[in-house]
């Protein structure tokens, strides 16, 4: 089976819209699923200071640290790329464990960013039918944009963010200490529910 760029390519080269094919197109490449985008906080602030090497060390110990907790839940697949780590997964429940766990883990393992300030994360985690590629690019849609947003731009270290897709659909007792916010997102202003982990 072609992948979906291959799918997408076919189309136009049949004089095609791909648009005319939105219902096909989700029920061939459509994935229900959960996605978490794991940032790290200060990457450009320390890496000027104190120089990428340094950074990137911090890094590396954060992965591992990260990893076996990833490997714990029933994640479909992560990466890591750039301070980021993306992980995909069944339910949004899952995606919000491994968050909560890696906050707990990073400041457990005493990870520290400079001598005085803890190394933290922050995460972005979405849920709903997303477009998978089955390339490296992976999935598309809606929800890993606004993962991606919460994750990348909008959560401090030290918070998990959840979109209302992913908030509604997890457990009650696991997000009962979760607050509704909003922000602007190109003049769309978009709900979500977050939680700051207390170190």
């Amino acid at each position: 089976m072609a992948n979906l760029f291959e799918h997408l390519s076919d189309l136009i080269v049949n004089n095609i819209d791909p648009a005319d094919r939105e219902a096909e197109i989700f029920a061939r490449y459509g994935r229900q699923v959960s996605i978490m985008i794991l940032d790290s906080s200060g990457f450009s602030r320390i890496s000027e200071k104190y120089g990428i090497v340094y950074f990137l060390t911090r890094l590396v110990m954060m992965r591992r640290i990260v990893e076996p907790i990833l490997d714990a839940y029933n994640n479909i697949d992560f990466k890591f790329e750039a301070d980021n780590i993306y992980g995909v997964f069944e339910h949004p429940d899952d995606a919000i464990r491994v968050a909560l766990d890696a906050h707990a883990a990073v400041r457990e393992n005493e990870l520290m960013l400079t001598e005085s300030e803890p190394f933290r994360v922050c995460a972005g985690i979405g849920y709903g039918n997303l477009l998978y590629s089955e390339t490296m690019e992976g999935y598309f849609g809606e929800e890993l944009t606004l993962a991606s947003k919460l994750g990348e731009d909008t959560a401090d270290g030290g918070e998990t963010l959840l979109t209302t897709s992913a908030y509604e659909s997890a457990d009650r007792e696991l997000v009962k200490s979760f607050t509704q916010a909003s922000l602007s997102i190109s003049g769309i202003e978009v709900t979500y529910y977050q939680h700051q982990f207390e170190n």
